[in-house]
């Protein structure tokens, strides 16, 4: 039997190894074909553009970029990681709403259920453009600074958010080892036999009082660095461009459709006769959804789950069109700057391709951990 196996693995790594090669064949007389008839045009080919001085300033660099000091490359360095900042923000939320998007179509409420379906069949039939566009409308509309009241320390205008963060203050590191210590403290009982197992947001609220404890024997309320207004400007405070809130709303909103209905589906492939056996065991509702049901739901949704966080990736280049400079709109700006259409192209493509399969290899980890034991 496993002599049989043998051959035919090695008949289909062949193969693999026998298209990739023709491919890569097929692109590399592509890119030289492409080459020479660029330089027979006296258009410079290669890559040393990438080195070069980058013209053009980035608004919402996550760090310091000086134009005519930093390089093109470490322009697109800034472009790729605001593009992983969209996507990373858009999975989060996007599968907490979808979450709560499966969990609703499920729901014994009716009135529950018919919002459900309604918001999901309504959002997810309408292009992702139309969704960005709206959310970045709506942002705009938002009052000016001037005419923004402060809420809980936080200003919402239509030049961002800014929201108040924690000063530096080494109460701060005390308040986390206090709430950590009590983590591991309630983790350890419930390990070791403890007869009180609190759930999760018991378990949530009880490290938050941990954390507030320093606070309350120094009988002072934390310091915060909140933002202020200051003519046209809002100075402090961490800052939320309305590109960013626009893109991730829109993402957010629309891919949790598509991640609702996996999370349903996933939930309505569980045999029913685990419900039967659960019922016949009298196990409470909460433990069969925790114990039971959700890991095996998880193993069905895994997969799908996995398209769909990919082409979250890939929609982040839609925040070219509201002027959000992550990588493609970046990319675009060194286009222009040095007429480098093919190299920029490359380095994009390269850039998705990139990120795509390591995301795409780590879901592949994820998934192999959790799949069911196969009999061999």
């Amino acid at each position: 039997m496993t002599q049989s196996r043998s051959p035919s693995k090695l008949r289909v790594a062949s193969a693999q190894a026998v298209v990739f090669a023709a491919v890569g064949l097929l692109l590399f007389w592509l890119f030289a074909i492409t080459g020479a008839e660029l330089r027979a045009r006296g258009i410079e080919t290669g890559f040393g553009f990438l080195f070069e001085p980058a013209r053009t300033a980035i608004a919402n660099a996550p760090f310091t970029f000086t134009p005519g000091v930093n390089s093109n490359a470490l322009a697109l360095l800034a472009g790729g990681l605001n593009t992983l900042k969209i996507s990373a923000l858009v999975i989060v939320l996007a599968t907490l709403l979808g979450l709560g998007l499966g969990l609703g179509r499920l729901s014994r409420n009716r009135l529950l259920r018919g919002v459900c379906l309604g918001y999901i069949e309504l959002v997810r039939n309408v292009p992702v453009l139309i969704h960005i566009s709206l959310c970045y409308a709506v942002a705009l509309s938002l009052p000016g600074p001037r005419e923004t009241e402060p809420f809980l320390g936080a200003l919402i205008t239509n030049r961002g958010f800014f929201l108040p963060y924690p000063a530096p203050d080494m109460l701060w590191l005390g308040s986390a080892l206090t709430g950590l210590l009590a983590a591991l403290a309630v983790a350890r009982w419930r390990r070791h036999g403890g007869r009180w197992h609190p759930g999760a947001l018991v378990f949530v609220l009880l490290t938050l009082a941990a954390m507030a404890l320093p606070w309350l024997v120094l009988g002072r309320a934390p310091d915060m660095v909140t933002p202020a207004v200051a003519g046209f400007r809002v100075n402090g405070g961490w800052s939320l461009s309305p590109e960013l809130i626009a893109i991730v709303a829109a993402l957010t909103l629309y891919t949790a459709t598509f991640l609702g209905e996996i999370i349903r589906g996933a939930i309505q492939s569980v045999p029913r006769g685990q419900w039967e056996a659960t019922e016949a065991l009298a196990l409470p509702l909460r433990t069969v959804r925790r114990s039971v049901i959700y890991p095996q739901a998880i193993r069905v949704a895994l997969p799908a789950l996995s398209n769909e966080y990919i082409g979250v990736i890939k929609n982040s280049s839609l925040a070219v069109v509201i002027g959000y400079q992550e990588i493609v709109g970046i990319g675009n700006t060194v286009l222009f700057d040095t007429g480098q259409a093919v190299e920029v192209m490359a380095v994009l493509a390269a850039f998705f391709v990139a990120v795509s399969l390591a995301f795409s290899a780590l879901m592949n980890f994820l998934n192999t951990r959790t799949a069911w034991a196969t009999r061999t």
